[in-house]
């Protein structure tokens, strides 16, 4: 499976955190061949206010990751899977079809960066569960990343964000109760609601489709809060919600 990173912030131990990672090896893990687990954490020389570093370190990080890349991930062909940022550390996380030689490829890397604690560990991990419990999104980061992405791509086109037009939410719910109960709960919010059946050959648990249109401006911060209080809301109701769509205005 094709690579596919991006970050996004978190809470990790309900202390602030960014994660790196390949969404794109979701659907090739676990891979029975690799069920090691390597993490190596780099601590950061300065934390910040936050926990998650400051501008003038980054790029010695940067160093570091390739360093750690071609001494694990070239040398043990382990893959590079993602790094976690919290709390004034910097982990590294690997998958390789054993912890042999580890201590030894990750020395080379602490002999070059003097100025850092760089400390290896390794765990039996074959379900690869670190990656899905911790490095992977949660359905409803991995909507913010989706509307990220589109907020970007229509940006790239020239788009202007700010500009009012019609934007479509899709939701799903379990039960046409559970449907009508949100309807009532977001009818005098200005959208709407049309009622609709996904097709029968899409395998849906939640079959009983609300679209909300509303005019609205397309920028992240505007769009961003709105779905994820649509997220929240519709899963109060044990609905899921399932994207947005509208149109470009250049």
């Amino acid at each position: 499976m094709a690579e596919d990173w991006d970050v996004y912030f978190c809470l990790i131990d309900d202390r602030p955190a960014s994660v790196f990672v390949d969404l794109g090896i979701h659907w090739d893990a676990p891979q029975v061949q690799r069920p090691w687990l390597l993490r190596i954490v780099v601590t950061l020389r300065d934390a910040g206010q936050d926990g998650l570093g400051v501008p003038e370190e980054v790029d010695t990080l940067y160093e570091i990751e390739d360093e750690l890349f071609r001494c694990v991930a070239e040398g043990l062909t382990a893959r590079y899977v993602g790094r976690t940022t919290s709390q004034g550390r910097r982990e590294f996380c690997f998958y390789a079809k054993s912890a042999e030689r580890l201590d030894e490829q990750v020395g080379v890397v602490q002999r070059k960066k003097t100025a850092y604690s760089i400390v290896a560990t390794s765990q039996n991990d074959p379900s690869w569960d670190y990656y899905f419990d911790t490095l992977y999104p949660s359905d409803l980061d991995l909507q913010g990343i989706e509307t990220r992405r589109a907020i970007d791509r229509m940006g790239q086109q020239g788009d202007d964000l700010n500009q009012p037009r019609e934007v479509v939410h899709l939701l799903l719910f379990p039960t046409a109760d559970a449907r009508t109960e949100f309807l009532r709960q977001v009818e005098s919010e200005g959208f709407r609601c049309e009622e609709f059946s996904p097709p029968e050959d899409e395998e849906q648990v939640n079959r009983f489709g609300l679209r909300l249109v509303r005019r609205d401006p397309v920028t992240l911060e505007y769009i961003d809060g709105l779905v994820v209080d649509l997220f929240l809301r519709a899963g109060n109701y044990g609905g899921e919600y399932d994207g947005w769509e509208t149109s470009l205005t250049v």
